[in-house]
């Protein structure tokens, strides 16, 4: 599933909507762009000297995969997202669109008000029930984000700067009409033909092998019977949450940590609000008046703004979570209560305080348990640090491994025949701490009866290991094997056999006989592939695909189909006629377009690396995600 996965992650299509919509996702997930920053250098790369921070690459990282989450409809791992090049492909995105902002500014590209105006009125996530754009929708969203207007309006207008060079760099870049002709004709070319399938029951089963046949398959295939080296090793570890288990810490330094972490503790005042939204002051005083006069909320919003009561909630909010003009007025009215009409940008504003949580602190006695295990894996991380080098003088001081991980009270795991990728010789993994593959490299570059010396575990701990015993990879005698030498040579032979029966029906196919009349010979079923496309499916093997579009009619060819073979006579060649299928010749030449303006992006960003340089910072990357 990931290959599919993968290949849909990276396909052009899918990087030229990256690329080229920037606008479309540009609202969600860009708050962090305003938050997290700090005096320490996280960045993981810099365009022309200047950072791309790690936290604008996890929040991108985390949107992709939230986006991916929602087509596939299941979870997926940091690990797997690595493997799928997502990280690569935002940490690329990012760059792209870094270069893109500084070409525009360059060239002076600029974009006038009424261009973002049209932009936000047309962006979906901004409308309402009624399909519309709708103020309250948009102002939440922003309030979602903690952005404000302005800082809203500044990341759209230089995300639609940098969409107009990209239009006008890819605009009439079109694949010529017969280019698109002939690979709709090569696409969409349909070949039929007769299949029979001969199964391993279409020849005799092969007899035993004789001692001499059995002996020359097994000294020619002797890498099917290799069996891996293999290693026995006793691992031991001294992990944080092990030092820290034997950490007693003092009620004193739990009540300074708890003082130190108040914030961390307490829930902060959250409100439920409503909100309508007025268009003007008349409307707003009118409104007003008739709250004053003791009118229902929503029948007021319903009569004077024409908001349904489904719209009017903002949910339970945070002061911080609404631009702060509103923040004030909403958290200083009672329970119950409205606010006086506040103007911004989108109208006049008015607040209804539906229900109050007061901020809340948890007791030092709620929380001393977590503070305990907390403040201890603390104190073991300097601890253990200083155990880590006692234990490095131990053993360069000639100490014995079983002597020097019982004075350090290191916990040990034995582990018998495991080979290079961690498997038993049952096939069931060892058990290893991670990560698995350092423990496994430092197991395989440790020579037989000698100690590894002290690394770690990561940022859970440290770990050595002893090798006790090496079993050398190794072709065992053709007597440990015979079972299964013999079951792969008859194997081999009933191939072989199978091969030969399928070419000499393909040669008296081509001598002049029919298909039909051949598979009557040998009790053979007859089918009809139907219409197949170059690109499979149906009825005929993949491996069958390239050689039936090789044939010319009446021709037959042969492939081998995961259990027998399969033998074809083409029949049919369906040569489609572009002029036809106007839809389909028009989404080719869409597609072709769209992967030639990509190619031409990647081309133009690569130049751009030539004006503004582009370094990677591999460690904080690394560090990062």
């Amino acid at each position: 599933m990931l290959q599919a996965i993968r290949s849909k992650a990276t396909s052009l299509i899918v990087k030229i909507l990256f690329g080229v919509l920037i606008v479309t996702f540009g609202i969600w997930g860009i708050g962090d762009i305003f938050r997290n920053r700090s005096s320490i250098d996280t960045s993981v790369a810099t365009v022309a000297g200047d950072p791309i921070p790690a936290a604008q690459l996890q929040q991108a990282v985390r949107a992709d995969m939230d986006r991916l989450r929602g087509t596939l409809g299941s979870g997926i791992t940091l690990d797997q997202a690595k493997q799928l090049g997502i990280v690569d492909s935002a940490l690329n995105r990012l760059i792209e669109s870094d270069l893109l902002a500084r070409e525009t500014n360059r060239i002076d590209i600029r974009v006038g008000d009424e261009a973002v105006r049209r932009a936000i009125v047309g962006n979906p996530n901004f409308r309402g029930a009624d399909g519309h754009f709708d103020r309250n929708v948009y102002n939440q969203v922003l309030a979602a984000n903690r952005l404000s207007d302005a800082q809203y309006e500044e990341l759209l207008r230089a995300d639609l700067a940098r969409n107009e060079l990209t239009i006008a760099l890819t605009e009439g870049i079109r694949p010529p009409k017969e280019l698109t002709d002939a690979i709709y004709r090569a696409e969409a070319e349909r070949r039929v033909a007769d299949m029979v399938v001969l199964p391993p029951t279409a020849v005799p089963p092969p007899a035993k092998p004789s001692e001499q046949d059995l002996a020359a398959y097994y000294q020619s295939h002797q890498d099917r019977f290799r069996t891996p080296e293999r290693r026995d090793f006793t691992i031991a570890t001294l992990t944080i949450d092990d030092v820290a288990a034997g950490i007693d810490v003092p009620e004193s330094k739990l009540k300074d940590a708890y003082q130190a972490r108040l914030d961390e503790f307490q829930t902060p005042e959250t409100r439920q609000l409503q909100q309508m939204l007025l268009p003007d002051k008349t409307k707003a005083d009118a409104a007003e008046a008739q709250l004053a006069a003791g009118k229902n909320f929503a029948g007021v919003a319903k009569d004077i703004a024409g908001e349904a009561a489904s719209t009017l909630d903002l949910g339970w909010i945070r002061r911080a979570d609404v631009p702060r003009q509103l923040a004030d007025a909403a958290f200083a009215a009672k329970p119950g209560g409205v606010t006086q009409p506040i103007q911004t940008s989108f109208g006049w504003h008015i607040l209804h305080v539906v229900a109050v949580k007061p901020a809340a602190t948890q007791s030092f006695d709620q929380v001393k348990g977590k503070l305990r295990q907390e403040v201890a894996r603390d104190m073991a991380g300097d601890r253990i640090a200083a155990l880590a080098n006692h234990i490095d003088d131990a053993l360069a001081g000639g100490g014995a491994f079983d002597a020097v991980t019982k004075q350090f009270g290191m916990k040990t795991i034995a582990v018998t025949g495991a080979d290079a990728q961690g498997l038993l010789a049952s096939g069931k993994p060892a058990g290893l701490p991670q990560p698995k593959d350092k423990v496994l490299q430092t197991a395989f570059a440790t020579a037989a009866g000698q100690a590894s010396a002290l690394d770690d575990l990561g940022d859970d701990g440290y770990f050595l290991l002893r090798v006790d015993k090496v079993t050398p990879s190794g072709v065992p005698p053709l007597d440990q094997v015979r079972d299964q030498a013999t079951k792969d040579w008859q194997a081999q032979q009933r191939s072989q056999a199978l091969a030969a029966l399928a070419k000499q029906i393909v040669d008296q196919v081509e001598a002049g006989r029919s298909l039909k009349e051949l598979a009557a010979k040998h009790k053979l079923v007859v089918t009809s592939t139907g219409p197949v496309l170059r690109t499979g499916g149906g009825k005929v093997p993949p491996a069958l695909i390239g050689p039936l579009f090789a044939l010319k009619p009446n021709q037959a060819a042969s492939a081998p189909d995961g259990i027998g073979y399969a033998i074809a006579q083409l029949t049919a060649i369906q040569e489609p006629e572009p002029a036809k299928d106007k839809a389909a010749v028009d989404a080719l030449s869409h597609q072709l377009a769209q992967q030639m303006q990509s190619e031409f992006l990647g081309e133009f960003s690569q130049a751009l690396r030539g004006r503004y340089p582009v370094e990677i910072n591999k460690t904080n990357l690394d560090r990062a995600l």
